[in-house]
């Protein structure tokens, strides 16, 4: 698989005897995610690494190694934040490429059913701060040319509860899992053909164009999953839901959002509506939906 990168992404090998493993996070159809210890140095990280049987197939593998790239090269960016940090890019001795994490806490599908605007005091403030970080590190993001695809409540991660900012009102939450993202600018990173006719993502934050082909989405389509996942918070349940997948594909592409409940400010509504415009060209940027969520704080 080496042999595949030029000089710029040669990867170092990673010795999975240099850590303690704590506990699986995760098992996916492609990764698993375990919580480890660096043994030399007692620091806590995540290591995500690829199922052996998937290293016959050269795009999988490029995939997991990309992940890794956008990392190192968001990293760069001054603004960076909202993103896990890449602490290490590497094979491990079986072959298969692995990520070494910043470690994380518990993600936002833990909280859906819990959170109920009705109940919760701060439910309003707390959807405010939500929607303003994620749209900033989507800002961040689209500016070097990268389209998420599947931004969805399990891609959504709050701090570690140790680490932590006391003064925050509210913890930092963070955008992970760029496994799907498509990269448009001139970065260099393994090439990955996704096919015209490709069904990328997850089908109840999927926005209309991306059910339509996932080759050549915008960061627009990373506003409407966001704003699919805000309306979800406000309401308590996704705009759209249906157990048939092509009838969920043709409220997506056709049918109007139900309102939200009267409590939803009209201010806030306005946003999240906006967000899921049908059309990609007459949605906000991220960066014009985080300056709007920050004037509405």
């Amino acid at each position: 698989m080496t042999a595949a990168l030029d000089d710029t992404h040669t990867l170092s090998r990673i010795d999975p005897q240099r850590f303690h493993r704590v506990r699986t996070l995760w098992v996916g159809s492609l990764c698993s995610v375990e919580e480890v210890t660096v043994i030399d140095t007692g620091a806590p990280a995540v290591l995500k690494q690829m199922h052996p049987e998937h290293r016959v197939d050269p795009g999988l593998a490029a995939r997991c190694i990309n992940e890794g790239l956008i990392l190192r090269s968001l990293q760069k960016d001054p603004s960076f934040s909202g993103i896990p940090r890449l602490l290490e890019l590497g094979i491990l001795p079986n072959g298969c490429p692995a990520l070494l994490l910043q470690r994380l806490g518990d993600p936002l599908a833990e909280h859906l059913s819990a959170f109920d605007v009705e109940t919760k005091p701060d439910a309003l403030a707390w959807i405010l701060s939500l929607g303003h970080q994620l749209a900033r590190t989507l800002a961040m993001v689209h500016r070097h040319h990268i389209v998420h695809r599947d931004l969805r409540p399990d891609n959504i991660l709050f701090a570690h509860p140790s680490d932590r900012n006391r003064d925050r009102t509210f913890p930092d939450a963070y955008l992970i899992d760029f496994g799907l993202a498509k990269v448009f600018g001139d970065e260099v990173f393994l090439p990955i053909s996704t096919g015209e006719e490709d069904l990328l993502g997850t089908d109840l934050y999927m926005p209309p164009e991306q059910w339509e082909s996932a080759k050549y989405v915008t960061g627009s389509a990373d506003v409407y999953a966001l704003g699919v996942i805000l309306y979800q918070l406000a309401s308590g349940r996704p705009p759209f839901v249906h157990d048939k997948r092509q009838v969920l594909m043709y409220q997506h592409l056709v049918c109007p959002p139900p309102p939200l409940p009267l409590r939803i400010p009209t201010a806030l509504a306005s946003i999240i509506f906006d967000m899921l415009a049908k059309r990609p060209s007459v949605r906000p940027s991220a960066q014009q939906c985080a300056d709007r969520f920050f004037a509405l704080r």
